[in-house]
């Protein structure tokens, strides 16, 4: 894969892995008369666009997470979209122990499935990005594929703080927060 001087894959970030719902391969081959119609609906729609300014989003990921929220204003933080597209650790409790679990899998799955091969892309894309790097840290203690989803649900607030405050992606984001703290 070339690499560019900022440290990013060539692939832009309009290239999504998403697949088609029924299809397990990706959609890297932008040549069928379906590929197109999408690109063509998300590049027509000022919400997917700037969705798609997020590395590892492309235009599969920005439609099906526009499709699925539908109106940003129902929820009242990024934590609730997160529990409504299913990437919040379910919980087993009694007063005397707490125990999580994986993932609660609730609300649409194809949702879930492009969020989480976006979250793969951006970490093989963007290996600088502040995010990618809370991700490794994440990846040392509990494993990569939980820290990919971690990052998946990371990447679904993000989406929605940039529909909900009409903005774009900023890398430095997240470091001048935790600089704020």
């Amino acid at each position: 894969m070339p690499r560019r001087s900022d440290g990013g894959c060539a692939l832009r970030h309009d290239v999504d892995v998403g697949g088609f719902p029924t299809a397990g391969v990706s959609s890297l081959r932008l040549g069928s008369a379906a590929d197109d119609e999408l690109q063509r609906l998300a590049k027509g729609d000022p919400i997917c666009q700037r969705l798609m300014t997020v590395p590892g989003v492309g235009a599969m990921t920005a439609l099906r997470f526009v499709a699925a929220i539908d109106d940003p204003t129902r929820f009242a933080h990024a934590h609730s979209v997160s529990a409504y597209l299913g990437l919040t650790p379910g919980e087993h409790s009694s007063s005397k122990h707490k125990q999580r679990t994986g993932i609660t899998k609730a609300g649409p799955a194809p949702v879930r499935r492009v969020l989480v091969l976006a979250a793969w892309q951006f970490q093989r894309c963007r290996p600088l990005d502040p995010l990618v790097q809370w991700t490794k840290g994440v990846a040392e203690r509990r494993g990569k594929f939980v820290a990919t989803v971690a990052l998946a649900r990371k990447l679904s607030g993000i989406l929605y703080a940039i529909w909900r405050d009409d903005s774009r992606y900023e890398p430095q984001h997240q470091l001048r927060r935790q600089r704020e703290q």
